[in-house]
């Protein structure tokens, strides 16, 4: 299923700033076969939509599209992604889960474990995960992921997983009206960070949680996921199509879906949307199901 390690540098990026290498990623590769095929673009519309292409084409799992800059980066619910060249890591993994299409959201809950472990390996700030897929740092969004995929009738016939970090921007980097809801590792740390050390230590992280939920482990991830979770335990909104629910963040689901105990004690099981933090509970109980 998988394929022995070989790179395609697709085009060269010219950015005056430390420009991503393939030799440089590849010596800091060690997985056993994510990345192992990796198109590297200076500019790209988006990441995810090349490698939407790439897995109708057949492309391999594991096959991974990376960008200097993105054009058109995209976030959730058409949502725009901020993606100046040269300061972050724009990606998109091809994934071939043997999932069901209910069981999606979790490929999302373990990437975020993934990118979680790879900022806490290699840059030690304290990473946070707000359900379901934004990446905090003292609050404020350090990056996010977008999973499009195609269903089958059964499984999944392929998932992409889009990964949007902010790396070395500068407060000049980050638009006004998104500063205040966003951060940088650069701006965490006051460091700058080799981006090809933290691409190599995501993709490491991220297969290793891929393999645990391949073995049926999946309780593994979730316990991991808690581990690093900002919203279990808070009260939240949350909002989506179906309307506002309201309530104690208790747990995630086994599918990773958010349970929460309203105000009249009824439980509600949400499977998107948009969470607001409202408030802590420092003593509430949580509940696995």
């Amino acid at each position: 299923m998988h394929q022995t390690k070989k790179l395609f540098h697709v085009e060269q990026s010219h950015s005056s700033k430390k420009p991503l290498l393939p030799d440089q990623i590849i010596a800091k590769l060690n997985t056993q076969w994510l990345g192992h095929t990796i198109h590297l673009f200076q500019q790209l519309q988006s990441t995810n939509l090349t490698a939407i292409r790439l897995a109708g084409q057949g492309a391999a799992e594991g096959t991974v599209v990376l960008a200097e800059y993105q054009t058109h980066g995209r976030g959730r619910r058409s949502r725009s992604w901020s993606s100046p060249p040269g300061i972050g890591i724009y990606c998109s993994i091809i994934l071939r889960p043997k999932l069901s299409p209910a069981e999606g959201q979790l490929i999302t809950l373990l990437t975020a474990v993934a990118v979680a472990k790879a900022v806490e390996v290699k840059v030690h700030p304290s990473p946070r995960i707000k359900w379901p897929n934004d990446i905090l740092i003292n609050n404020r969004k350090v990056a996010g992921i977008l999973l499009e995929s195609k269903a089958g009738s059964v499984e999944m016939e392929y998932a992409v997983v889009g990964v949007g970090i902010n790396v070395n921007q500068t407060s000049d980097a980050l638009a006004d009206e998104y500063l205040s809801k966003a951060t940088s590792l650069l701006i965490e740390t006051g460091q700058q960070v080799d981006r090809s050390a933290l691409i190599g230590q995501l993709f490491v992280e991220l297969e290793n949680l891929y393999e645990t939920l391949h073995r049926g482990e999946a309780a593994t991830i979730l316990q991991q996921w808690r581990r690093f979770s900002s919203t279990v335990g808070q009260h939240v909104r949350v909002s989506g199509k179906e309307g506002v629910t309201e309530g104690v963040a208790l747990d995630v689901t086994k599918a990773g879906a958010l349970l929460i105990r309203q105000g009249d004690g009824s439980l509600v099981v949400v499977h998107a949307g948009d969470v607001e933090h409202l408030r802590v509970f420092p003593d509430e109980e949580t509940n696995g199901e």
